[in-house]
């Protein structure tokens, strides 16, 4: 079969429109002079939210659950409107989302649920054919009403606890939609006036967000407000002390509904400087304000967590600003935007060397890498699509995504290696779930959706090593007959603590000659047991100062447990062992 040819996606004008954030990668911030009015701190430091609450004012919330809980939880990231509609009105709804849990959690294996934007937006359409992102708040203190009410929300979040299962919302802090009533008495000059960017002209700011134009004309007035994304989301002034509680008090009232978290969009632009637009040090210093003066203030009673969607790739050192400091504390974990990437590369490419370059981040005590094999934007795609739905990728790039000591975020859809819809921009990434066949996957042992249930079973079963756990690579002492080259179409890593050791295999090409030699260093490989495979079959061997390994389907993915030869295997794709591969 013909390899799919991967695609950078570039952020087109839908994308723009209708998405969170791209990667923004330049400061963008070309003009001689920067308003000086723009640097100054305004609004009454003494503000209070009329909406105010504390958190001692919580309710409805998880009990018994420790800090650092997000470091054990594997999240599926849920789009509303498409993922069940439980009163057949063509949108997906809570009460949908209510009546999926027990797949969620146990045909499934996740016990975290990220939902997309929630709250009342100003593009709103039940149609399959429109895009209701949500990312253009309308009013952060109501909820969807296409979804359903309040109280199905709180029902909701009752029925994740009573099911050990957390949940957490998408918080979108740096705009708000055109409807806002903040944004409408902005523009008239009222009290909230400087909850917005304004100029008297337009300034040359791109944060590299795709369009150039990002300073638009008041409606009801002569000056400019800027808009990082587009015309539609306006950005607000972090600047202003007023607004700087008041979506400090969002937080906490939704906190206080019984959210466990929430997942933070588009961190990365929310104060601009005369040297830069995005990741500035006023940025860091507001997230750690959140962090310390909200997020921390739960530790007592119900701990809660918050992470980034800094969408930064190959730079690494800007992505760990987002953690803070000891001292300075902001996020508790960050989206990797690193890792799904080269999953899908080592695959493309055939080469070890790129899949394993991704695993030299482990996690710790305060930092936490969230890691994904695509999402709502234009990221990647799904990844059913990319490899034009064929089983054996799907599969090796979900095990790569799943067997790493970071907390897994799975769309939904790809625990199915659902395909794309029919769609121009990110919308083909948001269309509903095929429910016939999550039903015809949950009755064979050999799907795509069993393979990730046995992986994140796996991942329960030894939490030490998900959590903490040291990634060694086996390097590849294989090699080319032909050129004489190190043969890298085989990775191999080992995962380890102090008690266990797994032993991770991926064959990354039809090749009839499975044999496989990688450096051993101090592996003792004298008793083992196979957890994942097309058998049980024994068959790595010492060669010298070499492990062998033989006897590897094409496209297989193989996990050892090293040290004990009685534990009992959890997957068996007995389709790729009969087909040899080339399944479909």
């Amino acid at each position: 079969m013909k390899k799919v040819k991967f695609y950078l996606c570039t952020v087109l004008l839908s994308a723009v429109l209708f998405a969170s954030c791209s990667n923004g990668s330049s400061s963008g911030n070309d003009d001689s002079s920067f308003p000086e009015h723009l640097l100054s701190y305004v609004g009454n430091e003494s503000y209070i939210s009329p909406k105010n609450v504390s958190v001692k004012d919580a309710e409805n919330q998880s009990t018994d659950l420790k800090d650092g809980w997000w470091n054990d939880t594997a999240f599926y990231h849920i789009w509303v409107k498409s993922f069940c509609d439980s009163n057949d009105d063509g949108c997906g709804d809570f009460n949908g989302i209510k009546s999926k849990l027990d797949y969620i959690k146990n045909d499934l294996g996740c016990d975290g649920i990220w939902l997309s934007p929630i709250f009342e937006c100003d593009y709103k359409s039940k149609s399959p054919s429109v895009n209701m992102h949500g990312y253009d708040v309308k009013d952060y203190y109501a909820v969807n009403n296409y979804f359903g009410t309040e109280d199905d929300l709180l029902s909701l979040i009752q029925a994740c606890h009573d099911k050990n299962i957390k949940i957490i919302f998408d918080f979108v802090p740096n705009h708000t939609g055109k409807g806002n009533a903040w944004f409408t008495d902005s523009c008239e000059g009222g009290e909230k006036k400087d909850w917005y960017v304004w100029n008297n002209s337009k300034l040359n700011w791109n944060p590299g967000m795709g369009s150039s134009d990002t300073w638009h004309k008041n409606p009801q007035g002569n000056d400019y407000y800027y808009a990082a994304f587009w015309e539609g989301q306006p950005d607000l002034n972090f600047r202003n002390y007023e607004v700087r509680e008041e979506m400090k008090n969002v937080v906490r009232y939704w906190l206080n509904k019984g959210f466990d978290g929430l997942r933070v969009d588009a961190v990365r632009y929310l104060i601009e400087t005369e040297k830069s637009l995005v990741d500035t040090p006023e940025t860091h210093a507001w997230f750690n304000e959140l962090r310390t003066k909200v997020i921390d203030s739960y530790k007592e009673t119900s701990p809660k967590f918050m992470v980034c969607e800094a969408w930064i790739e190959n730079n690494r050192p800007a992505l760990d600003a987002y953690f803070g400091s000891e001292q300075k504390p902001e996020f508790n974990m960050v989206l990797d935007f690193d890792q799904g990437r080269g999953c899908y590369n080592s695959i493309y490419e055939s080469d070890s060397r790129i899949l394993t370059s991704t695993l030299d981040k482990n996690p710790s005590e305060i930092k936490a890498y969230g890691t994904f094999i695509g999402n709502h934007d234009e990221y990647m795609g799904r990844i059913g699509t990319r490899f034009d739905g064929y089983v054996p990728w799907i599969k090796l790039i979900t095990a790569m995504s799943l067997l790493r000591p970071t907390v897994p975020f799975i769309y939904y859809g790809n625990e199915i290696g659902m395909q794309e819809g029919n769609y121009n921009g990110d919308l083909r990434l948001r269309t509903k779930l095929n429910w016939t066949n999550v039903e015809k996957q949950r009755n064979d042992d050999s799907s795509i959706l069993s393979l990730n249930k046995a992986l994140l079973a796996l991942r329960k079963e030894y939490p030490s090593l998900f959590k903490n756990g040291t990634v060694k690579e086996l390097k590849s002492s294989t090699v080319n007959t032909e050129t004489n080259n190190p043969l890298y179409t085989v990775a191999a890593y080992t995962i380890s603590d102090r008690k266990d050791t797994l032993l991770c295999v991926f064959s990354l090409e039809n090749i009839s000659d499975n044999k496989f030699w990688f450096d051993c260093g101090d592996l003792d490989i004298s008793s083992y047991s196979v957890l994942i495979g097309v058998n049980n079959k024994t068959n790595l061997s010492l060669d010298g100062s070499n492990i062998k390994v033989e006897y590897i389907a094409p496209y297989e993915v193989r996990v050892y447990y090293i040290g004990d030869d009685s534990k009992p295997m959890l997957f068996t794709d007995k389709r790729l062992f009969l087909r040899g591969g080339m399944n479909d």
